[in-house]
């Protein structure tokens, strides 16, 4: 508290405020190739992006690109390398002259990286020796710029495909719908491609030696992917989904509208949930064996509800910039809780609400007040 009483202040020294982000183009399409390295902890890359300028005279464009190697950047129709620039944080690619508006361009950029934040790698230690293979994205707020050159702020939004080629057993699942799965000695190479636009952070990718569930709504694939041998706890964890996801269907007016809905289970996961477009990512803990689950029920199914309504609040409808996250945020948490109305009745509802309501005001009375729509922070996270 301040010297006056009154809660103190959310900002701290050297916090500043930030906007949206000028657009200089428009990108339409990313396309990434990458070759995931387990033994050493590493990627190599290509990614080509597809963009168009926004105003005439556009000469180079510039891409969130943290801690890469890069090894080659060209314009795609050209024989000769592209002129770039790049200091660790951002990649500059020269178009050459300046460009019309509409005019559609796609750069070329190979890479190769050991990602610190973005994508993460698990594996055994000696601590945990029984610790499963596994490697996992984990892109918002900022960090996709860790594993991928791209436009990583919430106000450009483009389609996507993601290649990744995992050493086998490893499966890999990705955004959207896939398009093939390729197989050369002891690597397998999955395709996936998200037709619907996306922000660069909810491109993800979890790949790891799972089992596979598969359930439906309405002729919608849902698919469950958990640790091999918990495959019942998967079931008893994730099979109210098609429930919900009928729900928010019908509540929001909107069906639900990608390819598929794809729920990955992941070892160590940093957070409890993360609403990447059409292929959540949920931390370990949501499994539980029958003795537990009674006491876990309404935590477990209110993330599995928060982060599916995601997919309409902050995938399908994303904020311009982090200042208006809390509309992402507030709009889950809300249908978490009118899931609870529809299942439970509106008592149970409004507890949850009380709660809710209980948890911010304590936040407010005893930590620090800031306003709802705040862009004053140093990292938007």
């Amino acid at each position: 508290r301040s010297a006056a009483g009154a809660p103190r202040p959310f900002a701290i020294p050297g916090d500043t405020a930030h906007y949206a982000r000028d657009r200089v183009v428009d990108v339409e399409h990313i396309k990434l190739d990458i070759d995931i390295d387990m033994d050493n902890q590493r990627i190599k890359g290509v990614a080509r992006t597809t963009f168009r300028p926004i105003n005439d005279g556009a000469a180079y464009v510039e891409f969130d690109a943290v801690e890469m190697e890069i090894e080659s950047v060209r314009i795609q129709g050209r024989r000769t390398a592209a002129r770039y620039s790049y200091d660790g944080a951002k990649l500059r690619i020269e178009l050459g002259r300046g460009r019309k508006a509409g005019e559609r361009i796609t750069t070329v950029v190979s890479y190769s990286a050991s990602p610190r934040r973005g994508l993460y790698f698990v594996a055994p230690d000696e601590g945990y020796p029984d610790k499963p293979f596994q490697v996992w994205s984990q892109g918002q707020d900022e960090d996709s710029r860790h594993w991928f050159p791209c436009v990583d702020f919430p106000n450009e939004m483009a389609t996507s495909e993601l290649a990744v080629t995992v050493p086998k057993p490893m499966m890999a699942i990705s955004n959207g719908r896939l398009t093939g799965v390729s197989e050369r000695g002891r690597k397998r190479t999955y395709r996936w491609r998200q037709d619907q636009p996306h922000v660069a952070y909810l491109l993800s990718v979890a790949a790891g030696d799972f089992a596979e569930i598969k359930d439906n709504v309405d002729g919608l694939p849902i698919q469950y992917y958990v640790p091999k041998g918990r495959e019942a706890d998967g079931r008893r964890a994730l099979s109210r989904t098609p429930r919900m996801l009928r729900f928010f269907s019908d509540v929001i007016g909107i069906k639900y509208p990608y390819a598929k809905y794809a729920q990955v289970v992941a070892s160590d996961f940093i957070v409890g949930g993360m609403e990447n477009i059409s292929a959540t990512t949920l931390t370990e803990n949501v499994l539980q064996d029958r003795r537990a689950y009674p006491d876990f029920f309404d935590s477990g199914d209110g993330l599995v509800a928060h982060e599916l309504a995601h997919q309409w609040f902050g995938d399908l409808l994303t904020c311009r910039d982090w200042a208006h996250g809390w509309l992402n945020e507030g709009f889950a948490t809300y249908f978490d809780a009118l899931f609870t109305e529809h299942q439970r009745g509106v008592d149970e509802f409004r507890l949850q609400m009380r709660r809710n309501g209980q948890l911010y005001m304590g936040e407010d009375a005893r930590h620090y007040r800031r306003p709802i729509v705040c862009n004053t922070y140093t990292e938007p996270i």
